[in-house]
């Protein structure tokens, strides 16, 4: 039955007083309670609920008629307040206007010799009393208590409509009904229920229902739509989850947040759905290449393969660093910030990476693909091109373009690309080593060569002698360039840093210095850095008697 066909129905039942049972059966979790409380709603909100009182129970834990009957009385409400829960406020208005019914009739019920057993006896037996023409809405019908039976809510439910003019609507998940109530409910249903409709919406149908307008409800919806998401408790999970991230990716490009609604939507489901057809969420968050399912090595199960295919019919999708902390956040139930924020920001840098290589390739693609005339064209997309993405364009195409430029006769633009180019990269050192590049031997203009040189001889001689000494500390093994740099500075130098320096601090200084004239087959310049460092602590040695017994515990004799 179409989503249409059940908005029309209830609708109808909604619109006219005819005491009358409808219910609405379906899966767990597709929404049957959220789209019935939605469409009373909108038929409240446009003048079409023909009863003037609304009453909502779930049979979850109720266990005995008498507390079933007692639920509806406590729970009714005015037809203006359908949409808002019953309050202490609104119970008190129903007991008020049931006494107000009874008047003095009602004062010999209530004598000072009986039981408490016998009062809330006779206040379930008046509360019924005032269910006259009133919508109910029974819920949870599986989910009874052991102690009441399904019979006998049919029975009460055709007690209110015969006698007490009501309009009941039954919820119901049939596929799991215990195999008593399941008999019960099929051989009661032709007597007790007047229209029985089948709640089995299509995922199109869950997101119209459960979801919003705005442009993140839309991106959502589009994936929840592709996966077939069909349960909305899981969609408004899904919706949930992603109000704590949207906020936290304003400042990115709009390719993470859809990352991230596409992550989400499938995560989520894989997490929380109860079907076979969910691929495992263990093996989803496993599959961290878009190529993982084709490793030989690994033997696939036929349903694994199914989750595969199913995954590359979902954008190929596989998981990155940037995924699994949203992984985190489906299990948790919260946002690490930092860490979300930290691959956030790198994932940014690369989608920026992409389209700026793009944007690079595309100026190229005037060059490659045809005989125009349209040099100044070329030049200038080229030049653009290295104004606006100069970070993420690689030393290599730097070099290209340059030397294309000088076969062009434009050697003064080349030069100002160069410079810009430097200028954009500023802090990268590394970039710059020339000597320790891959792709050092591709470049092959003099001047990018000369200029890289130079900016990377002004880069490392800003490192002052401390810093020197915490990154050869904090990189053991891996610092040639640093320890000749060291090696180059004054003893002066040396001892300013060490008078500089005190507690742990100055130890460690004084022993990594120290360390080379113990290494065998050291450099000339790792003698160096062990010599100055050596004359340095001498000299402080000399200052005073006090100084000379401090330098001594390295194996600085003074004399």
């Amino acid at each position: 039955m179409s989503i249409d066909v059940i908005e029309n129905q209830i609708g109808r039942f909604l619109a006219r007083e005819a005491p009358e049972v409808m219910s609405i059966k379906g899966a767990w979790g597709v929404g049957k309670t959220y789209a019935w409380n939605k469409y009373l709603v909108n038929a409240k909100n446009q003048n079409k609920v023909a009863l003037k009182k609304y009453s909502y129970v779930s049979l979850f834990g109720i266990n005995s008629l008498g507390d079933l009957k007692f639920s509806i009385f406590e729970n009714m409400v005015d037809r203006r307040s359908i949409g808002r829960r019953p309050t202490v406020e609104s119970f008190k208005n129903n007991t008020a206007n049931l006494l107000k019914s009874l008047g003095k009739k009602s004062l010999p019920l209530f004598s000072s010799n009986a039981s408490i057993d016998h009062y809330h006896s006779m206040i379930n037996s008046l509360a019924f009393l005032s269910l006259e023409k009133t919508i109910i809405c029974i819920d949870d019908f599986e989910r009874k208590g052991k102690s009441i039976e399904a019979q006998d809510i049919l029975g009460l439910m055709t007690q209110l409509k015969e006698q007490k003019k009501c309009k009941i609507v039954l919820i119901l998940n049939d596929e799991s009904l215990s195999d008593d109530s399941s008999i019960d409910y099929i051989k009661l249903r032709e007597k007790v229920i007047d229209t029985e409709l089948r709640f089995a919406p299509t995922a199109e149908d869950c997101v119209a229902i459960a979801l919003g307008s705005d442009r993140i409800a839309r991106q959502l919806g589009q994936n929840i739509i592709k996966l077939g998401i069909n349960n909305i408790r899981i969609i408004k999970k899904i919706e949930k989850l992603s109000a704590l991230l949207v906020p936290l990716l304003k400042v990115y490009e709009d390719q993470v947040l859809s990352q991230a609604l596409q992550t989400v939507a499938l995560l989520s489901w894989c997490y929380y759905g109860q079907s076979n057809a969910t691929p495992d969420y263990s093996f989803v968050v496993s599959r961290n290449s878009a190529f993982s399912d084709l490793d030989d090595e690994v033997a696939l199960t036929t349903q694994q393969q199914d989750w595969c295919a199913f995954l590359r019919n979902y954008d190929n999708y596989s998981v990155d660093e940037f995924d699994q902390q949203i992984a985190r956040l489906v299990e948790n139930g919260y946002v690490d910030e930092k860490n979300f924020l930290k691959e956030a920001a790198i994932l940014n840098e690369k989608i920026l990476a992409a389209r700026s290589e793009n944007s690079f390739q595309e100026a190229w693609q005037k060059f490659n693909e045809s005989f125009d005339n349209n040099d100044q064209e070329v030049i200038n997309c080229l030049s653009d091109s290295f104004k606006n993405n100069a970070k993420y364009i690689s030393p290599v195409n730097l070099d290209g373009t340059v030397r294309l430029l000088r076969n062009l006769g434009k050697d003064k633009l080349a030069t100002k690309i160069i410079n810009l180019y430097i200028e954009k990269r500023d802090k990268e050192t590394e970039l710059f080593n020339l000597e320790a590049s891959s792709f050092s031997g591709e470049i092959r203009d003099r001047e990018v060569i000369l200029k890289f040189r130079e900016k990377h001889e002004s880069l490392r001689t800003k490192l002052s002698v401390l810093e020197l000494c915490d990154f050869i500390l904090a990189n053991a093994g891996c610092c040639e360039e640093e320890e000749i740099q060291l090696s180059q500075a004054t003893t002066a130098e040396f001892i300013q840093l060490f008078k500089s320096q005190h507690g742990e601090k100055l130890t460690r200084y004084i022993d990594l210095c120290l360390k080379f004239s113990r290494l065998g087959g050291m450099a000339e310049y790792q003698r160096d850095i062990a010599d100055k460092a050596s004359a340095a602590l001498k000299n402080i040695g000399k200052e005073s008697q006090l100084n000379a017994s401090r330098v001594r515990r390295f194996g600085i004799k003074i004399n």
